[in-house]
């Protein structure tokens, strides 16, 4: 990345030296991967390293959150935006176009960015995006389907984390407690009442993904989606790869929120097949279906689990 590449040119205050882990070939191409509230750098790690063989990956902790600087500022897109774009100068030199993964909270974070410096994306794969189409309806889904969300409204009780555990269903609630790392549950404390609240605020209560998707350029997106999401609801993104500009959708049978931790090798085929190029994206037939941009030979196909 060169100073002198202006989308690559960070403006206003400085911006925080994010704590990060970078591996893979240094001459490989560039992967920035980014994770949600309330996680780390330590939510990819050590399940997405298999692709550190092919690619340069770039996992930093966000701003406010895991072991990176927590300023007292807005958490707004712009200064996320900012605060990664300022980032990747340091982190990668000499890169001028990134591919960007993220899950949540940073699938929100690669769309900012991708829209706000077009020429810098040169693919998005998007895990388990929340769209909403207003404030009040984000907060009556995190209030019924999210545990660390009622938490922080003083409202968590017995009988609402029973009646979230009743829809979860068994099975997919012994997944999580087996398969979503420690590291992950302990990382969930590292942030500052500011950097969470203002987070929250500004880039998920009041984020509106149909505005900030209009800005995003005709690159390859690809998003992976849990079916049985009750922080991001399936049924809220079910129309996207009908629209410009037409991300190819996978949804994941038997998976929620987490499904790179649910079903790790699928998302990580997912992403290696993406990554190399768009072509190579097709139904896998292990418990997915597809859903793909309406010029596409594959309209909604269901695959064999």
């Amino acid at each position: 990345m060169s100073n002198a590449s202006a989308p690559w040119t960070a403006e206003g205050p400085r911006t925080p030296d994010l704590h990060s882990v970078v591996t893979g070939p240094a001459a490989a191409p560039v992967v920035l991967v980014l994770h949600g509230i309330t996680e780390s750098r330590r939510y990819w790690l050590p399940r997405i390293l298999p692709l550190a063989e092919r690619f340069r990956l770039v996992i930093p902790d966000l701003p406010g959150f895991g072991l990176s600087p927590k300023p007292f500022a807005d958490y707004t897109p712009e200064y996320f935006a900012r605060s990664i774009v300022a980032f990747l100068e340091r982190a990668a030199p000499g890169a001028s176009r990134v591919r960007i993964v993220g899950h949540s909270l940073g699938a929100l974070l690669a769309l900012e960015i991708a829209a706000r410096h077009p020429g810098l994306a040169e693919s998005l794969a998007l895990i388990s995006v929340p769209r909403f189409n207003d404030a009040e309806e984000a907060h009556r889904v995190w209030f019924a389907g999210s545990f660390s969300y009622r938490n922080l409204l003083a409202a968590n009780s017995f009988s609402a984390n029973l009646s979230q555990v009743r829809r979860t269903g068994v099975r997919l609630t012994a997944r999580y407690l087996k398969r979503l790392p420690w590291s992950v549950v302990s990382d969930s404390r590292h942030f500052t009442f500011r950097s969470l609240t203002s987070t929250l605020e500004h880039c998920l209560l009041h984020y509106r993904v149909d505005d900030v998707l209009a800005a995003v350029p005709r690159i390859p997106i690809l998003m992976i989606h849990g079916e049985a999401d009750q922080v991001a609801p399936v049924s809220r993104v079910l129309d996207l790869p009908s629209r410009p500009p037409h991300p190819v959708l996978h949804v994941i049978r038997g998976s929620g929120h987490h499904p790179f931790h649910t079903h790790a090798d699928l998302c990580l085929r997912l992403l290696e097949a993406h990554l190399e190029g768009p072509e190579s994206v097709a139904p896998d037939g292990r418990g997915s279906f597809v859903i793909a941009p309406p010029d596409s030979e594959i309209a909604w196909k269901p695959t064999q689990a």
